[in-house]
């Protein structure tokens, strides 16, 4: 169907007019689609506080359905290994294995770093406490 192209201005007022004439909200399927829906609430964009209750109400559904096809298919990124983790925490902080060897065990920061070692429950919560950050974040996912 071609679709007029419209700017605020020439924008229908209410929602069965906006449905037929401008864009009718359903599942996004792909990368056309998810164009068709932004092409269709761009006029919108900035008259927030201009727009009818109607037109609010069909942007917020076009725009949630825009963002459920993105939230599905954006790649999920693996988490870094804890052992980065915490690299970037130490470097962060200005601190070397030997420092974690002392916050936790003599003789296991560098081995934690390093990967040959796993924290234990108790390095865990050492940690969390000592760089203020949940206790997940030391856990390999």
């Amino acid at each position: 169907m071609n679709r007029q192209r419209h700017s605020f201005k020439t924008l229908p007022g209410d929602y069965d007019t906006l449905c037929r004439a401008v864009w009718l909200p359903r599942l996004i399927r792909d990368k056309v689609d998810r164009a068709a829906a932004l092409a269709a609430i761009e006029p919108l964009w900035g008259y927030e506080k201009a727009m009818t209750k109607d037109q609010a109400d069909w942007f917020e559904l076009v725009a949630d359905l825009i963002g459920d096809y993105e939230a599905s298919t954006e790649k999920k990124t693996k988490p870094l290994p804890v052992a980065v983790r915490l690299a970037g925490l130490l470097e962060a902080h200005a601190m070397k294995a030997a420092d974690l060897g002392r916050l936790l065990e003599p003789s296991m920061g560098s081995k934690i770093v390093n990967g040959t070692r796993q924290l234990t429950t108790t390095h865990i919560r050492k940690l969390a406490r000592h760089f203020a950050l949940p206790a997940d974040y030391f856990l390999e996912v």
